[in-house]
């Protein structure tokens, strides 16, 4: 990562941004996959994140990616350069007003997500999750012991009928507060008529979340429970919507060098999820890391047993060698598998990337 302070010629080049702050990062892959991508792939991106202080102890600000995607040209000019990414916010100590590509106001929510977060019911946590998006809008607010996030979405005319260009749509809303050992918090989702109010609570070293939905005319309500065990973390969870239920188990072990991890998970309509996974450093910059994930439904894309040894270069940089196994047809066409432990996004096959981040 580059900070570089404006010098006077650039100053006039921004049009007058005294003592403007600019940050440069960057990152590349170069790879080999002998199944999804069969064959070498290369992207690369670079970020720029810009800052002003304003008067009045306001910060203006304002943040870029773009992206350089391999194609089929052998020029190896990069192919398609994809711009992304685009915040601009304005912000004090107390309050924000965020403007592009931003989270929605349920990314600040937390609860007992198996409720409300699955098959059923999934409200988006990014603006760009929505199909007719042209930029999010959030404002974020604190005040003592209260919290808040209001979102909503700039409607782009996907339909090319020219009536809902601009519009403010996909309202959602987050209020939360702290008493005493209490968290409270409440969402809602305007398009999915959502609402949902949880309470958090610590006792005895266990963390506990209650959660209740109000879904249309349907009421569900669940509860998890996390419990530290010296080097264990144990977690459940139980959640019931009408005559559907889910419900699940989990155990991480972490000691030294060794991290082991499993989990069950009962979804509504009956689907259920599963792993093991574990991992081992070396202590030399080595880790080696392997799992299976499994389940009885066809359109998860996750299934797989892989292992990763993933090499630390030193300064941002790294190399990796995995293998994953899809376990079903949804995750053989994909070049993204999800693991539980590093989270490492993996390509069906077998695979060597080096990565660098600047």
């Amino acid at each position: 990562m580059k900070k570089i302070l404006l010098s006077s010629a650039a100053i006039v080049l921004l049009a007058g941004a005294a003592s403007a702050e600019v940050t440069w990062s960057g990152d590349a892959e170069i790879g080999y996959n002998d199944d999804w991508n069969d064959g070498v792939y290369y992207d690369a991106g670079l970020t720029v994140n810009l800052s002003q202080e304003l008067n009045n102890g306001w910060t203006a600000s304002a943040s870029l990616d773009i992206d350089l995607e391999s194609t089929t040209d052998t020029t190896y000019s990069m192919g398609t350069v994809d711009s992304s990414d685009w915040v601009l916010k304005l912000s004090n100590d107390t309050f924000s007003l965020s403007f592009g590509d931003v989270d929605t106001a349920y990314a600040s929510f937390s609860g007992v997500s198996a409720l409300y977060d699955n098959d059923f019911f999934a409200p988006f946590d990014e603006a760009a999750d929505y199909a007719d998006t042209a930029a999010g809008i959030l404002v974020e607010g604190s005040f003592g012991m209260v919290k808040g996030a209001v979102s909503y979405i700039v409607t782009n005319d996907t339909a090319g009928e020219g009536t809902n260009d601009g519009d403010l749509d996909y309202a959602q809303l987050y209020l939360g507060a702290e008493f005493g050992m209490v968290d409270a918090g409440l969402f809602y989702d305007d398009a999915l008529e959502m609402t949902v109010v949880n309470l958090g609570t610590t006792l005895g070293g266990a963390e506990f979340n209650f959660s209740v939905m109000d879904y249309f005319d349907e009421t569900g309500y669940g509860i998890d429970v996390s419990y530290p065990v010296g080097p264990v973390t144990l977690g459940a969870y139980f959640a019931s919507v009408d005559s559907e239920e889910a419900y699940g188990v989990s155990a991480e072990y972490s000691d030294g060098p060794i991290t082991l991890a499993a989990y069950y998970n009962e979804e509504f309509l009956g689907e259920a999820e599963y792993a093991v996974e574990g991992a081992y450093d070396l202590g030399n910059g080595l880790v080696v890391t392997a799992g299976y994930i499994d389940g009885d439904s066809v359109s998860d894309d996750d299934y797989a047993s892989y292992i990763v040894a993933e090499y630390d270069l030193g300064g941002g940089a790294s190399f990796l060698a995995s293998y994953a196994d899809a376990n079903n047809a949804a995750a053989a066409m994909t070049d993204d598998i999800d693991t539980g432990l590093g989270g490492y996004e993996l390509k069906s096959g077998a695979t060597l990337a080096l990565s660098f981040s600047f």
